[in-house]
């Protein structure tokens, strides 16, 4: 239709060939023979202002002046409801767990809803206890976050051996793909920067933070979303002695607006160190310890989080109401044996041979010392775990040698430099192995003479190793095959075993098969039924054998025994198992705490049983047995598992094996170890960590009531399976998609190829959803249908089938939302006419925080009221070109907006304005006490300057230093000026971007007097003598009863139980719909009360008052959506009769 420029007027809809998006025109200024149109655009929300002639007014096409109301109302409706859904992340509080594969735990809700989301930039450290699902709340984060349009790239900085664990824990439960960049990456794309080709990366910490090609492409990128785990790594022991990477997590702290740091270990009871390592997050609000002095008097720190473990409990059970702790006991017992006097022969000959090639090492201070020096380590690591383990590294070093020997010079020729990384023990397995196998070569000398003696002695030791396998009898097999016994294993088929080992070599003479040149596993020689996992396995899946996912689900479903090396401890969930043997002992105490965490950890419901096998008459196995004991006694005196959480903070991760190589060169011997030991490993060093000041920080219990009755609050606003797929199967076939249910209510819908028309839009919200796919087998909309077939398809909001789904109709049926729809309402008297708005909540930076959707009622006798936009659920399409009243005189969209801002949006932002307000508050106040102190400091630095200047001093330089601190100085003012500044913008809250989506009459229903809907039509008085009755019953009972009548959420009243010492605090919650009869007779629920009912369950209340009209009579019943209510199909209803009212009652009636 063409236009002319009188027809463009303030609130009408302009499109045409000269505008980007269809724009709401917000005001009209002539220019001359040209009119400028300034709008908004209804795709991106973004300003236009085209200045356009007279041709092209002619070409565009304005929305009329009145709405015609000959739209589709079945497609307003889905219109409607694909605007709310688009925005179900405000509807529902816990939005994430409605799109994520998670039962969340009270502490997690607390961390992500009460904490993470609140702030206006999330600049978090998360500290709590070891196994409080640290990687959940972090993926709840990032889907709330990625719902709400916040973050689109996301990076993962971790140690390199739980990097696979992040990416399976994302893939499984929260559907995000993350790829993970390492060295091999990088070289396959010379010349490129993979850090910005892909939205979603894992890296590791060490190898990012040194490697400078991997650091120096990663600095030029920019991400929206960084997360650090094990994030104390990124420490800094004082200004001038800055760690690669805390200098990397101050780059990455710059490259983002949402950076979450999480650790188990935050601080060393070193206040001013911690300081430094919040720093991170703000360096003003953490820029000087009084900063952080303010908050240990006050027991809150902003930005930081920490929750000990007995703040760790589950939910309160549905039945008997117990709250569980999160973790079970767990005991461990040494298994000490004594080698037998040929293996001690053996033993002393290895250990002659490692000392003398450690002593000659010492002596030589390049890289092949050193190399030379951890390979000689490891055969000892290697005799303690096994000798047909020691045996194949002797045999690969002899090998190499007589390799050497044919050609020294080539040797020499291509020799290089091998250096051990710092940060071995983080490596994967798979990079440990291969650092290994190439430190195996190295020799100190190519010496032919030395190297033929060298040859000769590892013979021997290779050929006194096959005379020890050969025998019947080895001590550590026998003490395994005992404790075995005892156990029961052989007794019991069903029993569970999980055994580590460090080495590939120990788990093949444990459990090999024979093949390819490994020997048979002693375990299976036993007759035990077997898996394995090592680093050499791909991670794969749950159907594909010889993948490390694979052997996960033998040894939950069938396997008797898994032996596994520390492969197993790097995502992998062994819950279902509570006896495990770590038939050698790790030289780092916290790769043994992190064995025990594979068992025990969240969902074990048994109590752990942990055996450490260590040979008792060798050096190494009397330091690790001191160490243990060490560990054990201070346990016991400190009484917190918490001494095991801090291990690695008092005792370094490689500081056991500098021991033993310093043993080995003979600089120290094994009783000054364990006297180093007793002294470093002491109760005091302990108490500094977990009884510093700083743990006055860290929450020791839960307001376990209020989360219960918060989380009992939000499922009636959660965001359900029926609700979403109501919604996709109606809207589906309107895009070109056929879901097809497989069965009667089975839940499971057939799909096919997606339409060719979903794809573009699929294409362009990738990198927000994900890829969307070309074809799909079957789908599901409810989570708990997964476990039975685990190729269904869940599809949610946040999906990119569902979304495109959303997009396309929100397309299609934005023509019916611009026309106008008629409903029908069986209990209205006189017609209405509804207007949805939308509108947001935004900060002074332009951050949007809040969008909602709203429906203003008008009736026509001038009286409006507010709705929830579940009103259209309330209500029945009306066939398309039903008439609408004439002559009635329809409100100015204007005074309607006044109206809804007056009524809801200023109350509304009132809220959000002072959580905002408590927030930046606080944040303001940490950084004027932290920038005002270094401004002190450096006023009284600068004064001291100028006084010396004042009495003549001569100091060599003072002019210089003086405008120094001068400028210094000016620089800290402005700092803090700019961040008040800053603050002030956040702090202040506006409403915005109020949108008019579409206007709808309902109409009275033309068949409301009929005998069949005459008994269900509700009558006004008799409903509020029910609600009396229903809130004088709950009154009664101590309970507080809030009425939301006119909100139209399937219920008219929320009751709470108070907590019988906080009175704030609701411990349980009931949404009560109240239906009034004059005498007895039917009663009925709208689709919107059904609905609600059959989601909330055992929450929903329906409380029936007959005989309003004489003595009210109150009938009481819990979950009414199982009553069998009959469909009345032409008004969207469900009834049935008094008599079924009478039955289901519980014992809560109160007859009049």
């Amino acid at each position: 239709m063409s236009s002319a420029p009188n027809s463009i007027r303030i609130g009408s809809i302009v499109r045409g060939p000269t505008l980007p998006e269809p724009i709401e025109v917000l005001a009209v200024a002539p220019m001359g023979s040209a009119v400028k149109v300034i709008g908004r655009g209804l795709n991106t929300g973004l300003t236009r202002d085209p200045v356009l002639n007279s041709d092209q007014i002619l070409h565009l096409t304005v929305s009329a002046e009145c709405e015609p109301f000959d739209g589709d109302a079945r497609l307003f409706r889905l219109g409607i409801e694909a605007h709310r859904l688009g925005l179900a992340y405000e509807y529902d509080p816990f939005f994430s767990l409605s799109i994520a594969r998670v039962d969340p735990l009270p502490h997690q809700l607390e961390a992500v809803y009460g904490y993470f989301v609140k702030l206006p930039r999330i600049r978090f450290l998360l500290a709590d206890d070891p196994g409080a699902g640290k990687t959940i709340m972090a993926g709840l984060l990032l889907k709330e976050l990625k719902a709400r349009g916040l973050v689109r790239r996301i990076l993962i900085v971790s140690p390199a051996n739980l990097t696979f664990q992040w990416q399976r824990e994302l893939t499984d439960k929260f559907r995000e793909r993350f790829d993970v960049i390492r060295g091999d990456v990088l070289r396959a794309n010379y010349g490129q920067n993979p850090w910005q080709e892909r939205d979603q990366v894992i890296t590791s910490v060490s190898w990012v933070s040194v490697v400078e090609d991997a650091r120096e492409s990663l600095l030029r990128s920019r991400w929206d979303l960084v997360i650090v785990d094990e994030a104390h790594k990124m420490s800094a022991r004082s200004e001038d002695h800055k760690t690669y990477a805390y200098r990397l997590g101050e780059n990455l702290s710059k490259m983002t607006d949402h950076f979450l740091l999480m650790t188990a270990t935050p601080h060393k009871g070193d206040p001013d160190h911690f300081r430094r390592f919040l720093a991170l997050l703000d360096p003003d609000v953490y820029g000087s310890i009084e900063s952080l002095q303010q908050a240990m008097r006050e027991h809150e720190a902003p930005f930081y989080l920490r929750r000990t473990k007995e703040a760790l409990v589950t939910f309160p059970h549905p039945d008997t109401g117990e709250v569980r702790k999160l973790f079970t006991n767990r005991e461990v017992r040494t298994a000490a044996f004594d080698l037998d006097g040929e293996e001690l022969d053996f033993y002393d000959e290895l250990t002659r041979y490692v000392e003398d090639q450690s002593m000659a090492a010492a002596g030589d201070q390049s890289a092949r010392g050193r190399a030379v020096g951890f390979t000689m380590a490891m055969l000892q690591r290697r005799m303690a775990s096994s000798i047909y383990a020691v045996r194949r590294s002797l045999e690969r070093m002899r090998d190499r040698r007589e390799k050497i020997l044919e050609d020294p010079e080539a040797y020499r020729r291509e020799q290089i430099e091998r250096r051990i990384p710092d940060d071995f023990d983080d490596l994967t397995e798979e990079e440990q192995q291969r650092i290994v196998s190439q430190l195996e070569e190295e020799v100190l000398s190519a010496d032919p003479a030395v190297l033929r003696e060298e040859i000769a002695r590892l013979t021997k030791l290779v050929d006194q190793a096959k005379e020890l396998e050969g025998r019947d009898v080895q001590s550590k097999l026998n003490k395994l095959r005992s404790v075995l016994t005892e156990e029961g294993i052989f007794a019991d088929p069903k029993m569970r075993l999980l055994v580590f080992t460090e080495h590939k070599d120990t788990l093949d003479f444990l459990a090999g098969d024979g093949r390819d040149g490994r020997p048979v596993g002693k375990l299976r020689e036993w007759g035990l039924t077997l898996t394995q996992i090592h680093g050499g396995m791909k991670i794969g899946d749950r159907d594909t054998p010889g993948s490390r996912i694979y052997a996960e689900r033998e040894f939950k479903e069938s396997a008797q025994v898994l032996v596994a090396t520390e492969a197993a401890g790097e995502g992998i969930n062994l819950q279902f198992c509570w006896l495990m043997i770590n038939f050698d002992i790790p030289w780092n105490p916290v790769r043994l705490e992190q064995r025990v965490g594979r068992i025990h950890r969240y969902g074990q419901e048994k109590d752990c049983l942990i055996f450490n096998f260590v040979a008792q008459n060798t050096r190494e196995g009397r330091v690790l047995q001191k160490l243990l004991e060490r560990l054990k006694e201070i346990r016991r005196e400190l009484g917190t598992d918490q001494v095991f959480d801090v291990v690695g903070t008092v005792f370094p991760s490689n500081q056991l094996e500098k021991y033993f190589r310093d043993m080995y060169a003979r600089i120290t011997d094994e009783h000054k170890i364990q006297d180093r030991i007793v002294r470093d490993v002491s109760p005091q060093r302990f108490r500094e960590i977990t009884e510093s000041a700083l743990e006055g920080l860290a929450k020791k219990d839960l307001n376990l009531s209020a989360i219960v009755g918060k989380s009992a609050e939000a499922k009636e606003r959660r965001l359900v399976p029926e609700v979403v797929e109501s919604f996709f199967v109606q809207a589906a076939p309107e895009t070109g998609l056929s879901p097809k249910e497989t069965g009667k209510s089975s839940g499971v819908f057939r799909v096919g190829k997606v339409p060719r028309n979903l794809l573009p839009i699929g294409d362009r919200q990738e990198s927000r959803f994900g890829r969307l796919g070309r074809e799909y087998g079957k789908i599901v909309f409810n989570k708990t249908l997964l476990p039975s077939d685990p190729s269904l398809e869940w599809v949610t909001p946040g999906h990119p089938l569902f979304e495109a789904v959303r997009t396309d109709c929100l397309d299609r049926f934005e023509d019916h939302l611009r026309r106008g729809a008629v409903f029908f309402d069986l209990h209205r008297n006189t017609p209405a006419l509804l207007d949805v708005f939308a509108a947001s909540i935004k900060d002074g930076r332009g951050s949007t925080l809040h969008r909602r959707l709203f429906v203003v009622e008008s009736a026509i006798s001038g009286e409006m009221r507010v709705h929830e936009p579940t009103i259209l659920h309330e209500v029945s399409p009306a066939p398309v070109g039903t008439p609408t009243p004439a002559d009635v005189n329809i409100p100015n969209r204007t005074v309607v907006e006044q109206f809804l801002y007056q009524h809801a949006l200023e109350p509304w932002i009132g809220v959000a304005s002072q959580d905002r307000m408590d927030e930046v508050t606080r944040v303001a106040r940490h950084v004027s006490i932290s920038l005002n102190a270094l401004i002190d400091r450096q006023q009284l630095q600068l004064a001291e300057f100028l006084n010396r200047q004042v009495a003549g001093q001569t100091v060599q330089g003072l002019d210089g230093i003086i405008a120094q601190a001068d400028q210094h100085l000016d620089e800290l003012n402005n700092r803090l000026e700019n961040r008040k500044r800053e603050l002030e913008l956040e702090r202040h809250c506006t409403i915005s971007d109020i949108t008019h989506l579409g206007r709808a009459w309902v109409l009275p229903h033309p068949e409301r007097t009929s005998p069949q809907l005459a008994p269900m039509v509700r009558d006004d008085e008799i409903e509020r003598i029910a609600v009396q009755e229903a809130i004088r019953n709950e009154e009664s009972r101590g309970w507080v009863v809030e009425s939301v009548e006119s909100e139209n959420r399937g219920f008219d009243l929320i009751s709470r139980r108070p907590h019988a010492e906080d009175p704030k605090t609701f411990v349980e919650v009931r949404f009560i719909e109240v239906k009034g009869r004059a005498g007895v007779g039917v009663v009925a629920l709208s689709e919107n009360e059904y609905r609600t009912a059959d989601r909330l369950k055992n929450d929903y209340w329906l409380y029936v008052v007959f005989n309003c009209a004489g003595t009210p009579q109150l009938h009481v019943v819990q979950n009414p959506a199982r009553l069998g209510w009959q469909p009345v199909v032409t008004v969207e209803h469900y009834q049935v009769n008094a008599e079924t009212i009478f039955t289901a009652e519980g014992g809560e009636g109160r007859r009049g």
